[in-house]
């Protein structure tokens, strides 16, 4: 729908399907991000004035709704509100992403699974909800730096045995966001990175 290096021309909400954020190398390498139903894509892309760094897919049968980015510059430009909830929104994908990367340097790969976890789960992201089987599949977290996906099946594995993931057909769910947060937290009163 749009490629890397064009900005959007629309701004799209994801009725049904998804749109995904889609990154391929020349080596072969591939890696993507859903946007599922019921979230907006791109508000970075309509109000950024760089173009994208990858390119922009459509499931099939997806339903979406596309506005023109043109107009919703306009109509948010005319209204204080809308822009403040535009900002909240870019605001949060911004922590979020920050966040992310500097999990790395923070937490060992099951923690920064755990992490990932919780993103996934956020409110911003809404890729898994607490207490229902979300679409995160092995060879999705694989792609977010984890390695193979036999590497991924070890880490899920060890959460499942801790009680913080159930590992279902197809991906995974999350009984308790609590749980994750409190693994988090007592990863760092128990040695975690320490601060320099």
């Amino acid at each position: 729908m749009t490629d890397r290096e064009d900005r959007p021309e629309y701004l799209r909400y994801v009725a049904h399907g998804s749109l995904d954020y889609v990154l391929s190398t020349a080596d072969g390498g591939f890696s993507y991000l859903p946007i599922l139903p019921g979230k907006w894509m791109s508000w970075i892309g309509v109000f950024g004035t760089a173009p994208m760094m990858c390119d922009l897919w459509s499931s099939a049968n997806a339903t979406l709704v596309a506005i023109p980015a043109r107009d919703v510059q306009r109509l948010v430009g005319r209204n204080a509100s809308a822009l403040l909830a535009v900002v909240d929104m870019v605001g949060e994908w911004t922590r979020l992403l920050t966040g992310w990367a500097l999990s790395f340097a923070a937490y060992g790969p099951e923690k920064r699974l755990v992490y990932l976890l919780l993103l996934a789960s956020s409110d911003a992201v809404a890729l898994a909800k607490e207490g229902q089987a979300a679409p995160v599949t092995q060879t999705h977290i694989s792609q977010f730096g984890f390695g193979s996906r036999q590497r991924v099946s070890r880490l899920l594995r060890s959460l499942a045995d801790k009680g913080l993931i159930e590992m279902k057909y197809g991906g995974v769910m999350i009984p308790s966001r609590a749980r994750l947060e409190a693994y988090l937290s007592e990863d760092k009163a128990h040695g975690g990175a320490s601060r320099g």
